[in-house]
This record gives C-alpha cells, structure tokens and sequence, in this order.
C-alpha cells in the first residue's frame, strides 16, 4: 500500500502534466478563462495570436514548469492538494547558509538542539523527546530562534526567496511564479509579491520555529530510535500552512 507521500507525489507530477497538456502549443483564445489567467498573469504582453509553449522542467528544481511565448521565457512552481512542504534540504546545508547569512553560533546551536531534540548538536543522543517535550524544554530557544530569524526583514526575504523560489542547487533554474490549483481554479503569484508580502507578515503567535508563514521542521525524530531512513533525521522541512489562500490574500490585497 502506497504512504501519503508517495500519493502526494503522484497527484502532483500528474497536475503538471494537465496543466502541461492543456496550455502547451494554444493561442490564448484556445484556453479556457482561468487559463488565460494563469497565461496572462506572468506574460503581461501576450496577445490572441502568440502561441504558448510549456516544458517540463527536468531534475529536482524549484520550477516544476518552463512557459515560453517568444523570447520571453518563465518559470511556474506548481502547488497542488493538501501538502504544506515548499521546500526539504540536508540540516548542514542549511546550516551552512545561515552562517553565510550573518546568524550568530549561539543560534545555529538553539537550532540544532531544537532539531535533533536529543540534548545534541549532532543527533548522537539516545533519548529523543516529543513534539510537546521539546516546546516546553528548549522553550526559551525557540523563543530566540524566532526573534533571530524573523528580526531581520531582508532575512526573511532572502530565506522565504531560497527555500520558494531558488532552492539551494545554484545549478537549477529558480522559478519566478508560484501556483497552487490545478487546471480548473487555483491562485498564482509573481515572486516579487510573495517576497513583499513575507517581508510584511511577522506572525508574531507562532511559537515553533518559523519564518514569516512558513514553519521549519526536522523531518523525522524517530521517537523511539527505529531509524528505518537515517538520513531524514538530518534533513530539515519548510511547510507552509495555507499557502492557497495566502496567495489568495497576496492577490487580493496588490502586494
């Protein structure tokens, strides 16, 4: 029997494709109004006559999808369902980027204590607390981790920018519009505006650790030390809860 995330993935590589099949190699009068939007929204100069080309983007990149109408070229993230995660990479790349970024050592070790949750900095540690263990002990933790991480606006631009946007494989195209639906209705947003909008919202009553909307998480704890996939105890999510109606919100309000 297939897990949910095999499911998830599934239903979404499949909405690429109708969005694929049902845009590439029309003019805009062949497709239906919502569409034309999702067209229209990142080809500002389209017109009736211009054909629309969608590829799809190859390898493990932000953009799921490439659109071409001449020599304009743009790259759409697709978003579909329930799922929240926009983004999962190795704890020690993020890690890395932080550093880079200009967050201090004393942080980067609430993080890590945060994360592994076994009172180490490294995931060495036999006992493993919960969810609701955590909040409590490393309470005063996450309380810096958020004050550093969502002090800085233009940090938070440039991580809601990495972990949306560009991913962190510098070699892969970064995608410049991202949609949630499918072909019949969803909302889409240029990246200009989603960057606006995370500068702007604090969510300041989040209490797990978080920038802007989007909640970071350790991948898997494995409470009780039976690590079938090792790996994903070092690897660290960006789920972002009701990302539908914040672009809903984005577009409505002209961020």
């Amino acid at each position: 029997m297939k897990n949910s995330g095999i499911i998830g993935y599934e239903n979404g590589m499949r909405n690429e494709t109708e969005l694929l099949e049902a845009i590439n190699g029309k003019k805009l009068p062949e497709l239906s109004k919502h569409l034309q939007y999702i067209v229209r929204t990142m080809f500002k100069r389209a017109d009736m006559f211009d054909t629309v080309y969608v590829e799809k983007v190859p390898g493990f990149a932000k953009p799921d999808l490439k659109f071409i109408i001449g020599d304009e070229v743009h790259y759409l993230s697709v978003k579909h369902g329930q799922s929240s995660q926009v983004h999962c990479e190795d704890i020690q790349t993020f890690i890395k980027w932080l550093r880079e970024n200009g967050m201090s050592e004393h942080i980067i070790e609430c993080f890590l204590k945060y994360h592994y949750a076994d009172g180490t900095l490294d995931g060495s540690g036999k006992d493993r607390m919960n969810q609701n263990k955590v909040m409590v002990f490393y309470e005063d933790e996450v309380k810096e981790i958020n004050e550093a991480f969502n002090e800085n606006r233009f940090f938070v631009r440039d991580l809601v920018k990495r972990v949306v946007f560009d991913g962190n494989d510098p070699s892969k195209p970064s995608a410049d519009f991202i949609y949630h639906g499918d072909i019949e209705e969803g909302e889409i947003c240029s990246m200009e505006s989603v960057l606006k909008y995370s500068k702007q919202k604090r969510c300041e009553k989040l209490n797990t650790p978080h920038i802007g909307r989007i909640l970071i998480r350790p991948y898997a704890r494995y409470l009780h030390n039976q690590d079938t996939h090792p790996e994903k105890r070092h690897k660290v999510t960006f789920d972002w809860i009701r990302l539908e109606w914040d672009l809903e919100y984005i577009k409505e309000w002209g961020y």
